[in-house]
């Protein structure tokens, strides 16, 4: 008795041994709350383009500074508070739920990119949807046991083109719709500049007004500043509009302008094109534009 009494205690301190460093080991591995740092973010959008709604969610990428993988996580768009290892960190936060936009390579800080979904564009006219907005911190140090709040101000990294048709003899037109040429499809985050490479053309419907028809388009890019030199690029891109319209007789007609590079040299995040037409009579109604120009407008809200 005494021999099996002295090897069941044996056994059970063993177990208690291999109990007792297991849950040494797992504390030593995992960091204390003490030992990280407490972030809490707030959003001022008080440059969200005017007649949009405001996004709804968020996507925050914290980049390690001195190497490691990226964390990534999602929340709304208010207020977030969270937890992160102390280090140094670079940050890009944006909007996840921008129209028609998808987002890749978001591994890496430097070669994070926005795409317009072609596919999705193509096949069903743009909509003025929630827009696209971008943070960009280059330098974000966590402290442990720091509880910091920081109030982050989102750039638009879309424009809003305006198209205004005035028409002479609107009572004979029924519909329009249209398309824009050489629309850039990609545009890298941190760098907040358009990506170079493939355009595509965007639809678009428009809605009746007074004298004409309008529509309001989301185009990927930053404008230039007040004074910015034109940049280095090896082409600016040329814009093509082409409105189709349906008349009452049952007729079609298609008028195109070509803008030029006129959309990349207006300044500010608002495009207005102003187009003139008149319906023309004959075996068939036609439709002939007579004037158009470009000009900046101002379609920041300032709160």
């Amino acid at each position: 008795m005494n021999i099996q009494n002295c090897i069941k205690t044996g056994i059970v301190f063993t177990i208690c041994c291999i109990i007792i460093t297991l849950i040494r080991c797992s504390t030593e591995k995992t960091p204390s709350l003490d030992k990280q740092g407490d972030i809490q973010y707030s959003f001022k959008w008080d440059k969200r383009l005017k007649g949009y709604p405001a996004p709804e969610r968020v996507r925050y990428c914290f980049y390690p500074t001195d190497g490691g993988s990226v964390i990534q996580m999602e929340d709304d768009a208010d207020e977030l508070s969270f937890t992160l290892p102390p280090a140094r960190y670079k940050l890009l936060i944006f909007n996840c739920d921008a129209a028609d936009i998808d987002f890749r390579n978001t591994n890496k800080f430097e070669t994070a990119e926005a795409y317009l979904q072609t596919t999705k564009a193509a096949e069903s006219a743009q909509a003025g949807k929630i827009p696209l907005y971008g943070v960009v911190v280059e330098e974000l140090e966590i402290k442990a046991g720091s509880n910091e709040l920081i109030e982050f101000t989102p750039e638009p990294l879309v424009r809003n083109l305006s198209i205004k048709v005035k028409v002479d003899g609107m009572e004979k037109i029924t519909n329009c719709k249209g398309t824009i040429s050489g629309m850039s499809t990609s545009i890298n985050l941190s760098r907040q500049e358009i990506v170079t490479g493939e355009k595509t053309d965007l639809t678009f419907e428009t809605t009746p007004s007074e004298e004409g028809v309008n529509a309001n388009i989301l185009i990927l890019g930053k404008p230039k500043e007040k004074g910015e030199e034109p940049s280095e690029k090896p082409e600016t891109p040329t814009h093509e509009v082409t409105l189709n319209f349906t008349l009452s007789d049952g007729s079609n007609s298609s008028s195109t302008i070509d803008l030029g590079t006129s959309i990349d040299e207006t300044e500010g995040h608002d495009i207005d094109v102003a187009i003139e037409a008149s319906v023309v009579p004959g075996p068939t109604f036609t439709v002939k534009i007579n004037h158009w120009e470009v000009a900046a407008g101002d379609s920041l809200i300032i709160e």
